[in-house]
């Protein structure tokens, strides 16, 4: 299935015209966490409406099918592990909006390890809670991970449990860098993050679906293993391989993304 997006104008608008994003197809360095600005400015450009797109369609099909979860709630957390800019983060929300009417507050505690990424993520949220009746509270968490040590630390600066836990296109970074060394990555994400969900909690893992030469094996491959490993279920998935989003803003027509994606 193929899922076509336009990125809202008031967006479209502040990334590209106030922002100074731009749009730059190169995907040869998706180690995100050692950019700079001038990168972090193209990543903006480029996969913040791709991110966008791929949450806001994953989360639309999984409210419209479990409304009665949410039916009594007025507020949601949520923890992105891996935020970047936040793309995933505005596409669940306005998914939110237009489907779950009755949650007016929502709780964001935003990990990533590259300050200028939160920094951007930071006034996109100001400007989210400018425009739409929904109250949006961000707590970035500035950490890098570089091992197991590191995650152990997170577990405990994390006190509260959480309605969603969701990472895109995040846990591949750790793979490449051999961050958990020969521990499936997934497994490892997964069995650090499931006791922080509240009891009717889901955990959304999203990651693209390239071969990686580092642990030589395809990634939703090895998502599938370690969603095993933690011996958790599957809630949603994509079919087959991985699902390709397309997504039109003012740089690009129908630009294309493919991601293998689970919720869990």
């Amino acid at each position: 299935m193929i899922a076509n997006v336009q990125l809202p104008q008031w967006l479209d608008d502040l990334i590209f015209k106030q922002l100074g994003a731009k749009y730059c197809r190169s995907n040869a360095n998706m180690t995100v966490i050692d950019w700079d600005r001038n990168d972090i400015l193209n990543y903006l450009g480029t996969y913040f409406p791709r991110s966008y797109a791929e949450a806001y369609c994953i989360f639309t099909e999984f409210f419209k099918n479990h409304l009665a979860r949410y039916a009594n709630e007025t507020e949601l957390s949520l923890f992105d592990f891996g935020c970047g800019t936040g793309g995933e983060i505005i596409g669940m929300l306005d998914s939110l909006r237009g489907n779950v009417s009755c949650i007016k507050t929502v709780y964001i505690t935003a990990l990533d390890g590259n300050h200028s990424a939160l920094r951007i993520l930071e006034r996109i949220a100001d400007e989210y809670n400018s425009k739409f009746d929904i109250d949006i509270s961000i707590r970035p968490l500035p950490l890098t991970i570089d091992d197991f040590y590191d995650m152990k630390i997170l577990d405990k600066v994390l006190s509260e449990n959480f309605d969603i836990f969701m990472t895109f296109k995040a846990i591949c970074e750790f793979v490449t860098k051999d961050r958990f060394e020969q521990d499936n990555a997934y497994a490892h994400i997964i069995k650090t993050f499931i006791p922080k969900l509240k009891d009717n909690g889901i955990m959304v893992l999203a990651d693209v679906s390239t071969y990686s030469d580092v642990s030589k094996e395809w990634l939703p491959k090895m998502m599938d293993e370690g969603i095993r490993q933690a011996g958790v279920l599957i809630q949603a998935r994509n079919e087959n391989f991985n699902q390709q989003f397309l997504v039109t803003h003012s740089h690009r027509v129908n630009d294309v993304s493919k991601i293998a994606w689970r919720i869990i």
